[in-house]
């Protein structure tokens, strides 16, 4: 699996003002996620969420959640710091067959009152009520959102398929 984010800052009136580009990882989470799936038993990415911190994974890639606490010198994300991707946010999947894979898209865009601060990571999650599932987790540098902007993330996840044994 690989997956590839683009984020536009805008403003209300659709300015582009910055663009970030990063890859992602996949949380420990994540994976036990799509296992879950696999076996009827799982949920599905419902949400997108921001957070503060910059702290690279470690090579357990157990980040259980997106941070929204005072980091580095900056202070926590005001309003909300995550959306729901509804259904219809899921473009149908694609299959490119030069290079295997098979690739699903989402968008989704935090409006201007929401995670008002400077942002540094995102991730898709799956959430039912209370209890979230990071799925995935990127970082990058940072973003200054203020209340006149919207923030847009445009999510590019790959799946493989074919001869896996180079796994």
């Amino acid at each position: 699996m690989r997956a590839l984010l683009r984020l536009e800052l805008t403003t209300l009136s659709s300015e582009l003002i910055l663009v970030r580009q990063a890859h992602n990882a996949v949380m420990k989470s994540g994976a036990e996620l799509l296992a879950s799936l696999f076996a009827g038993q799982g949920k599905a990415i419902t949400h997108m969420g921001v957070g503060t911190s910059s702290a690279p994974e470690t090579d357990a890639y157990a980040t259980e959640k997106l941070s929204n606490d005072a980091t580095e010198g900056f202070t926590p994300l005001q309003g909300v710091t995550e959306a729901v991707i509804p259904p219809e946010a899921f473009l149908p999947p694609e299959v490119d067959t030069t290079r295997r894979i098979v690739r699903v898209r989402v968008r989704g865009t935090l409006p201007a009152a929401a995670a008002v601060g400077t942002v540094r990571e995102a991730g898709l999650l799956s959430r039912e009520g209370d209890r979230a599932i990071l799925y995935n987790r990127v970082t990058f540098a940072p973003i200054p959102k203020g209340n006149d902007h919207e923030l847009t993330l445009f999510w590019e996840v790959s799946f493989p398929y074919g001869d896996l044994q180079w796994f």
